[in-house]
């Protein structure tokens, strides 16, 4: 059922991201074939374009959070493994003193 509902949402989605050109000269060159072209193939070719969509809206977003948090002035993860690693050593540092 995820499966199926993945797909339904890749469709919308290819759907939504084909111009209006592009869906014409798609849909027109699909007329000229359709007794070569299958169901399942026109189907794919959408499901595909949803994929590739959904990527670049992910890529997109990761872009954008890592703008946010660079503008949020955040610690970065390789941040707080450097202090964590500093701390360490001073650990280290007042148990041989101590």
């Amino acid at each position: 059922m995820e499966s199926f509902l993945k797909k339904v949402l890749l469709i919308g989605m290819g759907t939504c991201a084909l111009t209006k050109e592009k869906m014409e000269a798609f849909l027109d060159e699909l007329s000229n074939s359709v007794d070569k072209i299958k169901e399942e193939e026109f189907l794919s070719k959408i499901i595909e374009k949803g994929e590739e969509t959904r990527k670049e809206l992910e890529k997109g977003i990761a872009e954008r959070l890592q703008q946010l948090i660079s503008r949020a002035n955040f610690a970065s993860r390789e941040d707080i493994l450097r202090l964590e690693r500093k701390i360490d050593k001073l650990r280290e540092d007042i148990e041989q003193k101590g």
